[in-house]
């Protein structure tokens, strides 16, 4: 069954049709003047820069998202003159434009809603990109933004309620390119050839936060699951996402499920200190929910999203983790301390592209960086153009978490830092300590584990309250760490200066004697603080020889990007 948009004409409905017989054939598609639509990879000949290529012997689902099967995403390039427009205006003009619009069929019986597909949309352009309703924050390498200067490149799952709809997207993202002052590009010729050999573009793959990524095989039957499938889990992730974890996702819908007051609504309280206001609003946006005769209850899309929470818990948390855990690192302050020196590597080595400087040692030449390098400038490649690879030696460690408990911490900073101590155990290779401090007291609350239910034990037991004996947390690493021939890692969380003394009166000086201590025994630390605390913060980590990254709010996605940055370095 094909859905159409409402009040599409004849016209419209007649080239739906066509669409849909193209995608399964498959073949490269023009709509409109500007923009190529096919399962392929598109190539644009900067010196022909009006014609456009689909390699067909390249799968686009294959060779950007390495899925298994072919023809499960579609690849829609949408071209302008040459410019930088911000991801997040296409994005806003995509989802207003998909939210508008309803379907249904050619008898008028509605059709599915669309929001739960946007998920299942990535763009990307000359600044950066990601999934249509994320935090748009990837995608930001110099090669891949330089790659899309003339185009607004979109992947959409391969599903017929979203071909039905690319008509609508275009229109919207050609909406959006004009609303920069770019100028939209007519195609005039599409050519389907193939290449000499299967392309791989691995080198240019970005950290993503893409749903396209999965391979979308039913992971009971290991089959290709049906439309209805993918709807289920697109709902149960923005529920998981919109509510803060799977666990009060699934208490929240189930307690919807049998009906809630909005008075119940009101007392229940997220895991993130989010408002309740906030989570309501989101999930009527989503239409998970609706108010019935005076009560919250699920709509079918709810209803659907709790089947699938039920049956694949553990696998909406994980991706819940994996999601935090790739958040760029772009995006988190830089460390005060002196850089890293790099060494050769190979592309293998997840390293980074680099030019090769007076002094350097050269890695292997990456052969597609030094090309974009030269862009399309006429001649042969020059020294500047080249690319080398570079890496560091990455050494695994096992982690001390040190984490203030102080009452300052209470609320949305508390919940933070236990969902970054989740995630520090589940993508660690070695094993993981916490330790907190608040009042007059330092506890191990969970000693060098990789047990999930050890850490989760030891968190349950965390109340925020009290001082901040910050000196006596810093010695109590010093003793955990003492005698490893492996130091850990240790990474510092607070919100605030010490404020109990412990070998002094001072208990600045106290946390910078402390420090002094640490550096002594060869450990590293790194501390994640806010900016009020900078001036201290600062003599502290000098006193420690680590690193400090102040930000602005003490957030696990950007502790988990710190985290990672730390654990490379």
């Amino acid at each position: 069954m094909i859905f159409f948009p409402k009040g599409a004409c004849p016209g419209q409905k007649s080239a739906i049709r066509r669409l849909h017989e193209l995608m399964n054939i498959p073949v490269p598609v023009r709509v409109g003047e500007t923009a190529v639509v096919s399962t392929k990879v598109h190539l644009q000949d900067p010196a022909l820069p009006d014609k456009i290529t689909a390699v067909m012997n390249s799968d686009a689902g294959q060779v950007f998202y390495h899925r298994n099967a072919q023809n499960e995403v579609i690849h829609i390039d949408v071209f302008h003159s040459e410019g930088r427009i911000k991801p997040e205006d296409v994005a806003r003009s995509i989802v207003d434009a998909v939210s508008r619009t309803n379907l249904e069929t050619i008898d008028g019986i509605p059709g599915p809603s669309l929001i739960p597909f946007l998920p299942y949309i990535d763009i990307q352009t000359a600044v950066g990109g990601g999934r249509v309703d994320g935090p748009l924050l990837y995608g930001r390498e110099a090669g891949v933004r330089q790659a899309h200067v003339t185009h607004v490149h979109l992947a959409i799952l391969n599903v017929h309620v979203l071909v039905s709809s690319i008509f609508v997207i275009v229109g919207s993202v050609e909406a959006a390119i004009q609303n920069a002052g770019l100028e939209l590009r007519k195609i005039s010729y599409v050519a389907a050839e193939s290449g000499s050999a299967p392309m791989d573009l691995g080198d240019y793959r970005t950290l993503t936060d893409s749903l396209l990524k999965q391979s979308g095989r039913d992971p009971l039957t290991n089959t290709t699951p049906a439309l209805s499938w993918y709807r289920a889990e697109a709902l149960a992730r923005q529920a998981a996402q919109v509510i803060g974890t799977t666990g009060d996702a699934l208490d929240l819908l189930q307690a919807l499920s049998a009906g809630m007051h909005p008075d119940e609504l009101t007392r229940f309280r997220g895991p993130k200190g989010r408002k309740t206001g906030e989570i309501r609003q989101a999930l009527m946006k989503s239409d998970l929910i609706q108010l019935d005769c005076h009560q919250y209850k699920l709509t079918p899309q709810g209803e659907m999203a709790l089947d699938h929470l039920r049956r694949h818990s553990s696998e909406i948390e994980a991706y819940l983790r994996r999601l935090l855990w790739s958040l760029p690192a772009a995006n988190i302050p830089a460390p005060e301390r002196k850089g890293t020196t790099l060494k050769p590597g190979n592309a293998r080595s997840r390293g980074y592209a680099l030019p090769k400087e007076r002094g350097d040692i050269a890695g292997h030449l990456a052969v597609a960086e030094s090309i974009i390098a030269k862009g399309t400038t006429r001649g042969p490649l020059k020294p500047s153009h080249l690319r080398f690879w570079y890496t560091r030696g990455i050494k695994s460690r096992p982690v001390v978490l040190l984490l203030d408990a102080s009452a300052s911490m209470a609320g949305k900073r508390m919940a933070a830092a236990k969902e970054f101590a989740r995630h520090l155990i589940i993508t660690s290779k070695e094993k993981v300590c916490v330790v907190v401090f608040q009042d007059s007291m330092v506890e191990v609350i969970c000693d060098f584990t990789k047990n999930p239910r050890t850490l989760e034990a030891g968190l349950a037991r965390i109340r925020a309250e009290g001082l901040t004996p910050l000196a006596k947390g810093l010695e109590k690493v010093g003793e955990l760490c003492r005698g490893k021939i492996n130091k850990p890692l240790v990474l510092c969380v607070t919100d605030g200066i010490p404020t109990v003394p412990y070998r002094t009166l001072s208990p600045i000086e106290d946390a910078i004697s402390a420090a002094k201590k640490l550096a002594r025994q060869g450990i590293h630390i790194g501390c994640i603080g806010l900016e009020p605390n900078h001036s201290f913060l600062r003599q502290m980590m000098q006193a420690a020889k680590g690193s400090l990254y102040i930000v602005d709010e003490l957030e696990a996605s950007t502790m988990a990007a710190i985290a990672r940055k730390e654990q490379s370095g």
